[in-house]
């Protein structure tokens, strides 16, 4: 084989060695044997579009075997189960070249393949997608995966179970020092929402962030067990897509859109908050964030949010470690 080497100035005949080598994946150095064409003459690795290809495969599929990924082959075949791209992207409020990009081999970012995971194993999460986001479907698609859901005889799960499980992992792992509690967290929400007329739904992801974080600094304990992650305008609770759904479902509260010049969705609470599930401490610390956010917009509580550190110092999507409460700007 003949080929260029820029070091030979020349062309040389050209063959293939293998060698380790390490890539990054996911900011991970992860070392596979590779195929390299190099230069007979001087040695010198030669640049070979195909090879550095299969090369670039081979590390992936090493991340994907170290981490228990599923294969690109299984992500399409789960999603060929509910229809088209288009259509699982969509209850999945991806875009459809995300998912195109997943299925053709890209590692997914830890939120999406835990939302790839759930649709495997949980045969209710794509019932509960289907309750979020059915109406951005097509009649035709909707219809395919109702007939789905019927043949697999799919239960509405038990919005509180279904959290339960979904958090039970994030005490697991340590990430809170409590477990969620969904009755605290239905309360906590109804305190905010039942105080505050025309709450944004943006504003209240930020309270719940302030309750929790100033809770943990001040007693060492979160409220509710959730955890937060650093999102577009701030910090806002890991999986708010399914918190709301089941706050909705359980008839704690109502989401209506606003008529305003912005948009966004306000929160409506539907019931009196039982203020009995806190102790003095947390009602203590539910004032102290009510007061202080009293007469701030949506748009000024993202904006204080954003100087915190434990969203300064923390990429999108990633995690917000109540280690950071020390350094929050309530005190």
């Amino acid at each position: 084989m003949k080929n260029v080497c820029y070091q030979c100035a020349c062309e040389q005949d050209a063959i293939v060695i293998r060698q380790r080598e390490t890539f990054q994946v996911k900011g991970e150095p992860i070392e596979v044997v590779s195929d390299v064409l190099t230069c007979s003459v001087c040695h010198a690795e030669l640049f070979n579009e195909e090879l550095d290809s299969k090369n670039i495969e081979r590390a992936y599929a090493e991340y994907r075997n170290k981490h228990n990924y599923l294969s690109p082959a299984r992500m399409k075949e789960i999603r060929s189960r509910f229809g088209s791209g288009r259509t699982v992207a969509t209850l999945l409020g991806w875009s459809q070249a995300t998912l195109v990009r997943y299925e053709g081999g890209a590692i997914p970012d830890a939120s999406h393949y835990d939302q790839l995971l759930r649709l495997h194993e949980d045969p209710n999460y794509i019932k509960v997608l289907l309750e979020q986001r059915g109406h951005k479907l097509k009649e035709r698609e909707r219809s395919k995966i109702e007939a789905v859901l019927q043949t697999g005889l799919v239960e509405t799960p038990d919005p509180e179970d279904y959290l339960n499980t979904v958090f039970q992992p994030i005490y697991r792992d340590g990430i809170t020092n409590v477990e969620f509690d969904f009755e605290k967290l239905t309360a906590l929400v109804q305190c905010f929402t039942w105080r505050t007329q025309d709450l944004f739904k943006s504003k209240l992801q930020k309270l719940l962030f302030y309750a929790d974080f100033l809770c943990y600094k001040r007693y060492g304990y979160q409220i509710t067990g959730l955890a937060y992650v650093h999102h577009h305008y701030g910090p806002v609770p890991a999986n708010h897509d399914l918190v709301q759904w089941a706050l909705v479902t359980i008839g704690a509260i109502d989401v209506k859109p606003s008529e305003g010049p912005y948009g966004g969705e306000l929160i409506i609470a539907l019931g009196e908050p039982d203020l009995s599930l806190f102790n003095e401490e947390e009602i203590e610390v539910i004032d102290a964030v009510n007061g202080f956010f009293k007469d701030f917009t949506a748009s000024k509580i993202s904006e204080f949010s954003h100087a915190e550190q434990g969203y300064a110092k923390t990429g999108f999507k990633d995690i917000i470690g109540y280690s950071y409460a020390s350094d929050l700007l309530l005190d």
